[in-house]
């Protein structure tokens, strides 16, 4: 009796061979696709600048280089423990054993990096920090940058709610009153959405967009802790503009310093050019003119706060480098390779 062998025909792509070639070119194709991003970007930064030191002149930029240091420092101070009021709030919603110092340095970084890029991608490169960061305790991507969404939703809510007194007894313009009218509602709607999906739907979606909604889906007693502490980072952005404002000559009120920073702030929701320059002095020139301050030294704060908010916010993120050593390298390239 012969015994029947069965055979298996495998068909071959006259391409295959390519294939290795094929990756590699898609590689060089992305990677390619980068630099010219990054070569608009700075293109388009470096003609920004040029265009408003040609309008600025050469005496706002001598008003913003000879500040009051005494100011200065206070402001700096305030703005640089911002970051860490940010990073316990981040802490409240991931509920995860990572570690203050772990999300400290990621989160830090991560604002540092959204001073100096277009389209907040520093968020993006908090999770990535955090995870090398956390080590052995990383809570997974998921829970990382779904606990992330929570804390930038209640930090929406916690602007709005700050920026909202100011729209009883300030000059605030009709845009801006529609837009806080606006997001007030729709952080909240975004927080209730996330905690719907979570609880009647987190077992019909795929594990990791799961995961991810539990992770945005903190408790009420953690939002309301989050959210508290975000109000008081508000607050202290407050009285922080208010020296820096001062650093530079512009005299301006309690009150005055709450406009600045509501409509600075609005303008500042998604920057297309790093620092959004261009946008940032045109918003804040239109504030202090509200507020009845004009001229030169108007113009050098507008110039001189992001800057100094800027460098603030670095010296906090060193603070947080500082913490992992040798390991300073291999953070840095996990945040500019998100």
């Amino acid at each position: 009796m012969r015994s029947s062998l069965s055979t298996t025909r495998t068909s071959s792509s006259p391409f295959q061979g390519f294939a290795v070639l094929r990756r590699t070119a898609d590689a060089v194709k992305v990677q390619v696709g980068r630099r010219s991003l990054i070569a608009v970007i700075g293109l388009a930064s470096v003609a920004a600048v040029g265009l408003l030191v040609q309008r600025s002149g050469t005496k706002v930029f001598a008003a913003a280089a000879t500040p009051n240091w005494r100011f200065l420092l206070a402001g700096l101070a305030i703005s640089a423990a911002v970051q860490p009021l940010r990073a316990l709030a981040w802490t409240s919603t991931v509920r995860s054993p990572v570690g203050f110092r772990a999300m400290y340095a990621a989160s830090s970084v991560g604002s540092f990096l959204d001073t100096v890029l277009p389209g907040r991608l520093g968020e993006a490169s908090k999770v990535a920090v955090l995870k090398v960061t956390a080590g052995p305790k990383w809570p997974g991507f998921s829970r990382a940058g779904g606990s992330l969404l929570c804390a930038h939703l209640l930090e929406m809510i916690a602007f709005v709610l700050v920026g909202a007194a100011s729209a009883f007894f300030l000059p605030v313009p009709s845009w801006a009153k529609i837009t806080m009218l606006v997001g007030l509602p729709a952080a909240a709607g975004g927080l209730l959405l996330v905690s719907l999906l979570n609880a009647k739907f987190r077992h019909r979606l795929p594990e990791g967009v799961g995961s991810f909604f539990e992770g945005a889906a903190a408790p009420k007693g953690i939002m309301l802790r989050a959210g508290g502490i975000l109000v008081l980072t508000w607050v202290a952005r407050w009285f922080g503009l208010l020296f820096l404002l001062h650093a530079v000559g512009v005299h301006v009120g309690v009150g005055s310093a709450l406009l600045y920073m509501v409509v600075t702030g609005l303008a500042n929701t998604m920057p297309f050019l790093p620092g959004n320059v261009g946008l940032y002095q045109g918003a804040a020139i239109g504030a202090l003119a509200m507020a009845g301050h004009g001229g030169d030294t108007a113009i050098a704060a507008s110039v001189f706060t992001p800057a100094a908010a800027s460098l603030a916010t670095a010296v906090a993120a060193l603070v947080g480098l500082a913490f992992y050593g040798r390991r300073v390298g291999q953070l840095g390239r996990a945040a500019v390779r998100f």
